[in-house]
Order: C-alpha cells, then structure tokens, then sequence
C-alpha cells in the first residue's frame, strides 16, 4: 500500500445538502475522499472496492482516466488522517454506474447535478447572478425529487452487486471445461506458465466478491458474521462446493450452480442479527 503527503489546499464544498471534501494538489488536480463519494449514494465504501474491481472501471482506466488505485492513501497536509483518494472524473462515473444499476440516490444526484451545471451555463450567457445560498436551495429541492419518471427508458437490468445469472450447460461450456483442463495439464508441466485470469472469470465468482456480497445483502455487521453465516449454510472452506484454482497462490471460486444455490439461500434468510460466536 503506498502513501504519498501533499501539500494541498482543502476546502468543503455542498451537493444541496450534501458535504463533500474536496484538496486541490500541487499540480492542480483535484481528489475527494472514496468514503465520502460513497457515502453520497447512501454506500459503503465497500461498494467502491467492487467498483474498483469491476469490468467497467477496468475499461475507464485502461482509456486514459488517471485512477489511483483503491489502497493508495494521500496524507494532506494539516489533517491528522490519510484519506483513500478518487479523482472527480471517477467519483462521477460511480455515480453514473450506479445510477444505472438502479440506486434511487444516485439517480437524484445525475439528475440535481446535470441541472445545475445547465443552469449555471445559461445564467453565465445571460449574465445572471445568483447566490450560492439560492443555488444550494435549488440543488437539494432537485435531490428530493424524483427522476425516474424521466428515466423509464433506462436500461436498469445490470446491477453491478447482484450474483451473476446461472448459465445454462451448453457445449460452449464444455468446451470451456476442457480448455480450462489442458491448462492445468500445461501448468504442472511448467510453474512458470501463468494461469489466464479471464478464463478463471468463466467459472463463477471470486471468494471476496461473494463475501462482500453475502456482507451487504443481509446487512451484517462484521466479517465474521458473514463467516459464520457462509459456515452455518454449509459454504464454509472445508464444505467442499469450492473450486481451488492456482494462480501465484490459491484462489478460491464458487462454481455457478453453487452461486445460484447461495444466492435462493440469501433470499429466504429471514433479517434478525445472526450472533457472532464467542471465542
């Protein structure tokens, strides 16, 4: 994890209601805080580690974003706490994708947002003052609105934390068994050949996104909780419906048929607190 100091200006700035930090660096970039962009949409910065993860931010990076990366902290200057920092062009394209997916409170702050940068352009080329005080006002009437009569025709189907769908068995599939096959074979005979992540990808999903999940669905309030509860419904480490892939290491994959069956599980749980075991 690497951490850098700057010298910055900091200042707090309003989305309505709504504070955000933001610190100006040396060579006048701005970052805000992963927290903070989170807690914006009702999130937790969690939300952002699977955001940091996914397909979708690995395109924007891959496009000429300047992204730090998600355990990078910046140590400003005055403050006695490093922040995880997260540029302007990502914290929006967070909200935007979440917006997507169907967050109500991200919707608003698109909506609260595009209006108010309109507003200001036509005020500038009219030469209309107002005051901060009456833009503020504006901004969080336009927060507590509700967009989603105007974006019906949005596609809200991609979900970016549900459980992938259960894919059918077909001969792609097969074929796929096979080739994942020859690559183990290839791989005993030489360790320095590394496995093909993309391909592991097509087998089900990683063991933290799974873990993150189970977290946030039932609302649990620890990672042993979530432990305990993997355990309690037979998904434990030692309940054998885990597939054990080497990479540089083990990495532990739910096939699947075994996400499909976690997920109907998660959905009949009833929500009272599950009792973290004592030591």
């Amino acid at each position: 994890m690497s951490q850098s100091t700057y010298k910055a200006e900091r200042r707090t700035i309003y989305l309505g209601d709504i504070p955000l930090e933001i610190a100006m660096l040396p060579n006048g970039d701005y970052c805000l805080s992963q927290t903070q962009v989170a807690a914006a949409i009702d999130k937790s910065r969690d939300s952002m580690l699977y955001f940091y993860r996914s397909k979708y931010f690995k395109a924007i990076s891959d496009n000429g974003f300047d992204c730090w990366s998600f355990s990078e902290k910046v140590m400003l200057e005055g403050s006695n706490k490093p922040i995880s920092p997260v540029s302007i062009d990502v914290a929006c394209l967070y909200w935007q994708k979440w917006a997507v997916a169907g967050n109500k409170k991200a919707q608003q702050l698109g909506w609260a947002l595009g209006k108010h940068s309109l507003y200001d352009l036509a005020d500038q080329a009219f030469n209309v003052k107002r005051t901060t005080s009456a833009k503020n006002q504006a901004m969080i009437e336009n927060l507590n609105s509700d967009p989603n009569a105007c974006l019906e025709s949005l596609d809200q189907s991609e979900n970016i934390l549900k459980f992938p769908e259960q894919e059918t068995l077909t001969e792609r599939e097969l074929k796929l068994k096979i080739k994942l096959a020859e690559l183990e074979l290839e791989k005993i005979k030489s360790l320095e050949q590394p496995y093909d992540s993309k391909e592991i990808r097509k087998l089900g999903a990683f063991s933290p996104e799974v873990v993150i999940d189970i977290k946030n669905r039932l609302k649990l309030k620890s990672w042993e909780q979530t432990k305990q509860f993997l355990e309690k419904v037979g998904f434990g480490k030692e309940s054998g419906k885990w597939v054990e892939i080497k990479i540089s290491g083990a990495m532990a994959v739910l096939p699947w048929h075994s996400v499909k069956e976690l997920q109907q599980i998660c959905s009949t749980t009833k929500s009272t607190p599950i009792k973290e075991t004592e030591q």
